[in-house]
C-alpha cells in the first residue's frame, strides 16, 4: 500500500510532459491532463487553474534538456504556492535520479505529495523517497538502455551505407514503395508515404547535375536558382534558395557518401555527382564563403563590382551609371567611385574586353597550355584515400591512448601531416573548378559568347584577365584602347569561381 496522509493538499498542481511531438501536437499532454484531474476528483485534491505544466516535446533525461514548466513548477514549490503535485507517472516527471534529489531539496520539511494513477508519495516520508529513488534510476537505466540500442541501430546501418529511418525525401532520391499509417493529431489514422531513398528520381537527379554544372561553369548562384525555379520546387513543394541549393549540392549523398563526425563513408547507393564534381563544387562554396561575396543581386555587366574592372588611380573596382542628357541617347558607363578618376562606356569596353577573350579562347597556344594544366582526375579519389587514412590513424589512436608508451606529440604530427596534404589537395580541386570553365568555353564563337549567360561571362574574363581602366585623352567619337590594359591571370594563380 502507498503511504499516504490523513489531510490532503491545499493547492495542487498538474505536470505533464510529452517527450516527442514532431507535429507540434498537445493532444497527448491533454491527455494526461484529463487523466490528472479525474485523479485530483477521486483524492479530493483542490486543483489550482494556475499551476498546470505542461512540458510538450521535452525529454526528461537528457540533463542538458531544458524543461520550462518544470522549471516553473519547481519555484511554485519553493514559493510554497502548492504542496500537491498531479502527474500521469512517474516517468513522466522524473528520468534522472538528479532530478529527484533537486525535487527533493527544493520540497523538503514541506510536505509535498506526489500523485499519479499508480498511487501516492509523500517527499517527507523516508520510505517514499527510498522508493522514488528506486523509480528514478530503473527509469535512468532504461533511457541509457535505450540510447545505447538507438546508437548501436544507425552505427550497423552506417557500415552497411544506410542513413537513419526518416525525415523528408531528399531531393533526387527516393521511389514511392508504399504506404504506411500512423495516429494523426486528432486520432485519426494519417497516410503517410514511405520512399526507398536508395533509389534515384532520374528527372531530379539530372536537374541536380545541371545546377552543378552550371555553377562549374562560372553562373552564379542567383541565376542558377531562377532557373531551377522554374523547373522544379524542393521535396517540400517550396521554391528553391540559397541554403536549400548548397545543402543539396555539397551533401555527402549527393556524392554516394554518408558523413559522420567529420568522417565520410561509402553508401549503399549511387551520387548522381561524380565524387570530383562534388569536391569542386564543395570547394567552389568554400571560397565563396571566404570571399563574402553578396549573393543576392543579379549580375548585368561584364566589368562591374568586385574582381571585374579596377581603377588605375586607386585600384577601386568599378560599377556602372547612367549619363546621357534630355537631348542625348542615354547610356552607361564604367566609373570609379572612390577617386571618380576614371570612367568607360560600358558598351564600348565589354566589346573590347570580349573581342580579346574570345581570341584567346581561339588560339592554339592558349589551348596546350589548358590540355597542359587539366585538372588531375585521380584528385577526388586522392582525397578520398588521405581522410580514410587519417580516419585509420585516429582510430588506432584511440586504440593506444592507455599506454604510457605512445608519443603523443608524434601522434598528433601525424595527424597534421594528414590535415596539411587534404587541405593542399582541395586547394588545387579549388582550382580546377576555373579549368574546368575554361575548358567549356575554349573555342567558343562570338554569336555563341553573345548567347552565354553574363554572369559566366564575366567569370571567364576574370579567369583569364585583369581589367585596369586608365584615364583618356581622347576626345571625340571612337574607343580609346590605349586607355585600357588588359593583363593575363597567370594559370598557377587563377582560382576557382565563387557563386555571386
Amino acid at each position: 500500500m502507498p503511504y499516504t496522509l490523513q489531510r490532503p493538499p491545499q493547492t495542487a498542481g498538474i505536470y505533464c510532459r510529452l517527450s516527442y511531438a514532431p507535429d507540434g501536437s498537445l493532444e497527448k499532454v491533454e491527455r494526461q491532463e484529463a487523466d490528472c484531474r479525474a485523479l485530483a476528483e477521486r483524492l479530493g485534491w483542490r486543483i489550482s487553474e494556475a499551476h498546470i505544466f505542461p512540458d510538450n516535446s521535452r525529454s526528461a533525461w537528457q540533463r542538458n534538456r531544458r524543461r520550462p514548466q518544470w522549471d516553473r513548477m519547481l519555484k511554485s514549490v519553493e514559493a510554497r504556492e502548492i504542496d500537491g503535485l498531479l502527474v500521469y507517472h512517474g516517468d513522466r516527471l522524473i528520468r534522472q535520479p538528479y532530478d529527484l534529489e533537486k525535487l527533493i531539496s527544493i520540497s523538503d520539511q514541506q510536505g509535498l505529495r506526489v500523485a499519479s494513477p499508480s498511487g501516492t508519495r509523500d517527499l517527507d516520508s523516508p520510505d517514499d523517497r527510498f522508493i522514488l529513488r528506486i523509480e528514478a534510476a530503473q527509469a535512468c537505466r532504461e533511457s541509457d538502455n535505450t540510447s545505447r540500442r538507438v546508437l548501436r541501430a544507425l552505427t550497423a546501418r552506417r557500415e552497411r551505407g544506410l542513413t537513419q529511418v526518416g525525415g523528408r525525401r531528399p531531393f533526387g532520391f527516393g521511389v514511392l514503395v508504399g504506404v504506411r499509417k500512423e495516429p494523426g493529431p486528432d486520432g485519426q489514422w494519417v497516410e503517410t508515404s514511405v520512399y526507398d531513398t536508395t533509389q534515384q528520381v532520374p528527372e531530379e537527379a539530372a536537374l541536380a547535375v545541371d545546377a552543378a554544372d552550371r555553377l562549374l561553369a562560372g553562373q552564379s548562384q542567383a541565376g542558377v536558382l531562377r532557373w531551377l525555379n522554374t523547373r522544379c520546387t524542393t521535396t517540400e513543394g517550396n521554391p528553391w534558395i540559397a541554403k536549400s541549393l548548397r545543402n543539396l549540392l555539397t551533401s555527402a549523398r549527393a556524392a554516394g557518401l554518408i558523413e559522420h563526425d567529420g568522417e565520410l563513408y561509402d553508401a549503399a547507393w549511387d551520387g548522381f555527382l561524380p565524387r570530383e564534381t562534388w569536391e569542386s563544387v564543395r570547394a567552389l562554396y568554400r571560397e565563396s564563403a571566404e570571399r563574402a561575396v553578396n549573393g543576392g543581386r543579379e549580375r548585368r555587366y561584364l566589368l562591374s563590382g568586385k574582381g571585374g574592372a579596377q581603377c588605375c588611380n586607386c585600384g577601386g573596382y568599378l560599377i556602372t551609371k547612367p549619363t546621357g542628357g534630355r537631348n542625348r541617347k542615354a547610356s552607361r558607363i564604367y566609373y570609379c567611385p572612390a577617386c571618380r578618376a576614371v570612367g568607360r562606356n560600358v558598351e564600348h569596353l565589354d566589346a573590347y574586353v570580349s573581342g580579346q577573350a574570345v581570341r584567346l579562347l581561339n588560339d592554339p597556344r592558349f589551348l596546350a597550355e589548358l590540355t597542359a594544366s587539366a585538372e588531375n582526375p585521380g584528385l577526388a579519389d586522392e582525397v578520398t584515400t588521405l581522410e580514410r587514412r587519417r580516419s585509420e590513424v585516429r582510430q588506432q589512436l584511440a586504440a593506444l591512448a592507455d599506454h604510457p608508451e605512445v608519443d603523443a606529440g608524434m601522434a598528433l604530427l601525424a595527424l597534421a601531416s594528414f590535415d596539411e596534404k587534404i587541405r593542399a589537395a582541395r586547394e588545387r580541386l579549388a582550382s580546377s573548378a576555373t579549368q574546368r570553365l575554361l575548358g567549356r568555353m575554349a573555342g567558343i564563337t562570338q554569336e555563341r559568347w553573345e548567347e552565354t549567360p553574363v554572369d559566366v561571362r564575366s567569370a571567364t574574363v576574370r579567369a583569364l584577365y585583369g581589367v585596369i581602366v586608365l584615364p583618356t585623352a581622347r576626345r571625340g567619337p571612337g574607343f580609346d584602347t590605349d586607355a585600357v590594359r588588359v593583363i593575363r591571370v597567370r594559370s598557377d594563380r587563377r582560382s576557382g569561381a565563387a557563386p555571386s
